[in-house]
């Protein structure tokens, strides 16, 4: 289950991180997940909203996904450091675990 809750500052855009590889993913606007933060689905619209926590709830139930949270980005970037830094990927040797995908 979505760990943070929409609180509604600004455009949201969805991010977990993927169960087997446990690299970041975010919800794009087909709403599927990407490794890549530029293909992440950024809104504001409240029904949108509702379905991207529907299936980022039912992504972690069928254990695809981890820890999906909500996240405010501002100028169509990550507002928090933290999901600043997860958009330019693991800080360790991902060879293996890409080429498995």
């Amino acid at each position: 289950m979505s760990t943070l809750k929409h609180k509604g500052k600004g455009p949201q855009a969805m991010t977990a991180n993927e169960l087997v590889s446990g690299l970041s993913v975010w919800m794009t606007t087909d709403l599927n997940w990407s490794r890549d933060y530029a293909d992440a689905l950024l809104t504001e619209d409240e029904t949108v909203i509702e379905k991207m926590d529907e299936i980022a709830k039912a992504a972690e139930q069928a254990n695809t996904v981890v820890g999906a949270y909500f996240i405010d980005t501002v100028d169509a970037k990550p507002a928090r450091y933290r999901e600043r830094f997860r958009t330019h990927g693991p800080s360790y040797d991902t060879a293996d675990l890409i080429s498995e995908s």
